[in-house]
C-alpha cells in the first residue's frame, strides 16, 4: 500500500484509520489496507466511496444498535460492491446524543470509568466479539467496522486484532488515546445534539466520557491477561476456532 499513513484522507470521517504500520514482537509490521477502525460513516461523499472502493473496502461491520442507525443510517449499508453486516453490541445504543427526546439523560459524569465498561463488554458480549472476528478472517478485501464515534465498541476490537497480530501492549495502547484528537468535531456535534435535548444539563468536551485515555485500554488489557490468560485465551473463551484466529493474523501480519 503506496503511503505510510493510518488515517485515511476522507472528507466525512473524522476517526478512520488503517491498522497497517504497527511493530510486531517479532520484528515485522501489520499490513495495509486489511482493517480500518472508524467512526460511523454517514453522509459520506462520491469522493469518499470512490476513495474507499479504490483503497480495496470490500466489508462493513456496523457495531451500533437499531435506534443508532435508524437515527444515522451507514453509507455503507446499500453500496454493491460491500457485504455490509449488522453486529450490535448491545441491545440499546449507548451513544448518548441518539438517545429519544422522551428519554432520561443521565449525566455525562455518570460515564467515568470507560475501563470498567470495556471490562464488562468484554465479559458480556463474547457472541458479538466471535460473530466479528469470523466476519472480518471471511473478508475478500480490507473491513471498515465501526460504531458510532470509533473509539470505543471499536476500540475494543482494534485491541483484539492487534493483540492477534503480537503488537506490543503499548502500541495497543497508542493506537486506543488517539481517536480523542481526531474526534473533536464530533464531539462538538453530539455535545450540541445532547443540549437540545438536555438543555440543562451540564457536559463539556472535558469530561471522561469523552476521553481516550491510556489507563482505560490498559485496564482492559489487564484484565484479559489476569482473568483469561491474554488475548488468545480469552478469543478461545469467545468460541473463536483458532483457525479463525490464524486467518485474522495472516491477513494482518502476512505470515
Amino acid at each position: 500500500m503506496a503511503g505510510f499513513y493510518r488515517r485515511l484522507p476522507l472528507r466525512r470521517l473524522y476517526n478512520a484509520r488503517d491498522l497497517g504500520g504497527y511493530p510486531t514482537r517479532d520484528g515485522g509490521t501489520t499490513r495495509f489496507g486489511v482493517f480500518i477502525r472508524s467512526d460511523a460513516p454517514k453522509n459520506l461523499t462520491e469522493g469518499d466511496l470512490a476513495f474507499l472502493k479504490n483503497y480495496g473496502v470490500t466489508d462493513s461491520i456496523d457495531f451500533r444498535g437499531a435506534r443508532e442507525i435508524t437515527a444515522e443510517p451507514s453509507c455503507l449499508r446499500n453500496v454493491g460492491w460491500i457485504r455490509y453486516l449488522q453486529s450490535p453490541t448491545f441491545n440499546e445504543q449507548v451513544a448518548f446524543a441518539t438517545r429519544g427526546a422522551g428519554a432520561g439523560a443521565p449525566p455525562v459524569s455518570a460515564f467515568v470509568d470507560w475501563g470498567a465498561k470495556y471490562i464488562e463488554m468484554a465479559d458480556d458480549c463474547m457472541g458479538w466479539v466471535r460473530e466479528t472476528l469470523e466476519f472480518c478472517a471471511a473478508a475478500d478485501g480490507a473491513v471498515l467496522y465501526h460504531c458510532t464515534t470509533g473509539k470505543d465498541r471499536t476500540g475494543i476490537i482494534s485491541a483484539l486484532l492487534l493483540g492477534l497480530a503480537d503488537v506490543p501492549e503499548e502500541d495497543i495502547i497508542a493506537d486506543y488515546c488517539v481517536s480523542e484528537v481526531y474526534l473533536r468535531a464530533v464531539y462538538e456535534g453530539l455535545r450540541a445534539a445532547f443540549l437540545k435535548r438536555f438543555p440543562t444539563e451540564p457536559v463539556s468536551l472535558a469530561d471522561p466520557f469523552f476521553k481516550t485515555a491510556p489507563a482505560n485500554m490498559a485496564a482492559l488489557l489487564a484484565h484479559l491477561k489476569d482473568k483469561y490468560g491474554g488475548i488468545g485465551p480469552y478469543l478461545a473463551a469467545c468460541g473463536v476456532k483458532e483457525v479463525v484466529c490464524g486467518q485474522l493474523r495472516r491477513r494482518l501480519t502476512g505470515v
